[in-house]
């Protein structure tokens, strides 16, 4: 056996890097992954300044916990840094006039058509050299070829995480670890062992994933005297003689990550009237929890104007969200501030 030389390592890696590209690198000439906004305040704060770049992200959680709205500002937020998306409607439930609602431009969007895994990553292959971002809806409803080719009393336990280990391998060969980013979208199952929520498909979507979210549907919102989303307000009666929310809070936690710290977690607010997040709500909250504003206790609140020193008083919290949804300058100072604390 030879002895180690460290005298001879810059000719041994120039020998690799011409024979292998530059595919020898130091630790510290790798860029920390840039991101794209989630459009939410807190689930940016919680995913480490938003979507990694370069990476695999994976979205999972019950119905209507409204993970494919989230994609949909992701792709709102790419395609505003000039990135190219395609989505893949493997579920048949893309909308135009519903995403073009969300600020999507559905001209510039990619539909990738296809419910087999295969046929999705035969596409993905080359899509993956000319669009940023995929997503994908959802890996869970997609099927493997050779279930569909065999017998329906067939039972064929694992199948489809197979087929999605092989489309990742190869999707791994052609990916660009700046440039390119996938989210994956999962539904879940309960644990016939603990009653818990549990993401499908076999571990391989998780060990590629460089960050995986859950989703959660929480409580339901009625609107107050000022007509915002609130949990304290009183339940609203429907034609029917029944409560009829005007939202559901929705909870979602980092559940692992190799890209920011894991276990945070963001609590947004969705309006089913308007089927749109309450983004004030979250600003609210960030500005309090970082002293942006300074509460007196007795309902009045105080933000001191950066440069100025003017202190300008608001009387009660819809003052305040009122405010704050007034001033884009400010609520770009509260994000910002936000999102230092957490990448310190």
């Amino acid at each position: 056996m030879s002895p180690v030389r460290p005298e001879d390592y810059d000719e041994a890696v120039a020998r690799i890097n011409r024979k292998y590209e530059g595919s020898l690198k130091q630790g510290d000439q790798f860029e920390h992954p840039s991101r794209i906004s989630t459009g939410s305040i807190e689930l940016d704060c919680a995913t480490g300044g938003g979507i990694p770049m370069g990476r695999f992200s994976r979205f999972y959680g019950g119905y209507s916990s409204t993970k494919t709205l989230t994609t949909y500002e992701v792709i709102r937020n790419a395609q505003a840094l000039g990135f190219t998306c395609a989505y893949y409607n493997v579920e048949k439930q893309y909308d135009p006039l519903f995403v073009a609602a969300r600020g999507v431009d559905t001209k510039a969007l990619t539909i990738v058509e296809g419910t087999t895994i295969e046929e999705i990553g035969d596409k993905m292959e080359t899509l993956v050299g000319v669009c940023h971002l995929h997503v994908i809806d959802s890996c869970t409803y997609a099927v493997s070829e050779d279930e569909l080719n065999a017998d329906l009393r067939d039972w064929r336990p694992g199948i489809a995480a197979r087929a999605w280990g092989k489309v990742f391998r190869r999707i791994n060969e052609r990916f660009d670890h700046f440039q390119n980013t996938v989210i994956l979208i999962d539904q879940v199952r309960v644990s016939f062992r603990t009653g818990a929520e549990e993401a499908p498909g076999g571990r391989i979507l998780d060990h590629q994933s460089s960050m995986t979210v859950y989703f959660k549907k929480g409580g339901w919102l009625f609107r107050n005297e000022q007509g915002h989303l609130d949990d304290k307000a009183k339940q609203h009666k429907g034609v029917s003689g029944q409560s009829e929310p005007a939202g559901i809070e929705i909870k979602a936690r980092v559940e692992k990550s190799r890209v920011c710290r894991p276990l945070r977690t963001a609590t947004m607010r969705f309006d089913m009237d308007e089927l749109s997040f309450d983004r004030t709500f979250e600003l609210v909250k960030a500005a309090k929890h970082y002293k942006i504003v300074e509460s007196s206790g007795s309902g009045y609140y105080y933000y001191t104007v950066p440069g100025s020193g003017k202190k300008i008083t608001l009387r009660g919290e819809p003052a305040l969200r009122d405010f704050i949804k007034g001033d884009l300058t400010l609520q770009d100072h509260i994000r910002d501030t936000a999102l230092a604390a957490v990448r310190r």
